[in-house]
């Protein structure tokens, strides 16, 4: 009678190793992958802030804003030159076509439309993210607020152009749809140590909620634009709370 043989405690230790060392390799890609994301962010606002500062230096304007592109060739529409950028169906969308026609911004944008590729760029972390320019004002988001649809930012930032970074809703391609987030918490809180104050309300990066509900399950900050003061990380939440904006007029 032959004996059925098993597997010894060695060939069992080295089983289990190998499938440690998958593992790991699987969750420390998936982090690099993540990370580049974040730096993508990073990187897009800062060329952004190039082209926007050049600009200035060459036109004596703000892209979007400015209210004699027709006559220099970098545009279709003007702006009222007040140096904010309005709406996403105005200036906003003037925006990427005066920087890019100027060569300051690559690729090619109409002017016109607000579908993600044609008027407005799509930005490099993926996963139906837009790059959006406008103006907010304190106290509410009014007629010139930071918004995809209508979302929301703190009372306490006051009168800045910003460019936001969010998700629009059910796979929609066109920025007038509603806002969504895209990011962690922690994820935004290492960010914003890593390039500004770690603050959400203050600097040159801040968070912000999807909604105006303030809803304690699903939100980045513990604050939002109906109210007055500070705003924190809300490190409790793990899922995709935060929409990113960063202060471009200073």
């Amino acid at each position: 009678m032959g004996q059925n043989k098993g597997f010894t405690l060695v060939e069992l230790s080295i089983v289990i190793v190998i499938i440690g060392l998958i593992v790991a390799g699987v969750v420390g890609g998936q982090a690099l992958v993540n990370q580049a994301k974040i730096r993508s962010i990073i990187t897009e606002h800062n060329k952004i802030k190039v082209g926007l500062n050049a600009f200035k230096l060459e036109y004596n304007g703000i892209p979007g804003d400015f209210d004699d592109a027709i006559a220099f060739g970098i545009g279709t529409n003007n702006g009222n030159g007040d140096k904010n950028i309005a709406t996403y169906n105005t200036e906003a969308k003037y925006f990427w076509e005066h920087i890019s026609r100027a060569g300051l911004f690559p690729g090619s944008y109409d002017g016109a439309s607000t579908s993600i590729g044609v008027g407005f760029p799509a930005s490099d972390y993926g996963s139906n993210v837009a790059l959006y320019v406008s103006y907010i004002k304190q106290g509410g988001p009014g007629s010139n607020n930071i918004h995809i649809g209508a979302a929301d930012l703190f009372g306490v930032v006051d009168d800045i152009n910003v460019l936001q970074f969010s998700k629009l809703a059910g796979g929609t391609t066109d920025v007038g749809g509603a806002v969504r987030p895209f990011m962690q918490v922690k994820d935004a809180l290492g960010m914003d140590n890593k390039i500004d104050d770690g603050l959400a309300d203050s600097g040159l990066m801040y968070a912000a909620n999807d909604t105006t509900t303030n809803n304690p399950a699903s939100r980045c900050v513990d604050n939002v634009i109906s109210t007055n003061g500070g705003a924190s990380y809300d490190l409790s939440q793990q899922g995709d709370t935060c929409r990113i904006l960063f202060n471009i007029t200073r």
